[in-house]
């Protein structure tokens, strides 16, 4: 579920790192700050929903969408 958008990224980052058990310098952690809202919003963005009733791919088997590979002549390497 998607971060609130009024949560304080400052809280939120000493929550992170204190978890973490880092400590990181005044520069770091005003970067982290900084940053935190952009890398939460694309960390949001790959959640898709509609996907949502789909398993999870367990394996790929390319003949399965490429049936022409298994006629297909074999390289000078085979």
């Amino acid at each position: 579920m998607p971060a609130s958008t009024t949560a304080d990224p400052e809280q939120i980052v000493t929550a992170i790192l204190t978890a973490a058990q880092l400590t990181v310098s005044e520069q770091e952690f005003a970067t982290f700050v900084r940053d935190y809202p952009l890398i939460r919003q694309a960390a949001d963005a790959l959640y898709l929903p509609e996907l949502d009733p789909d398993e999870p791919a367990i394996k790929f088997d390319p003949l399965d969408f490429y049936s022409g590979a298994v006629t297909a002549p074999a390289g000078k390497d085979a």
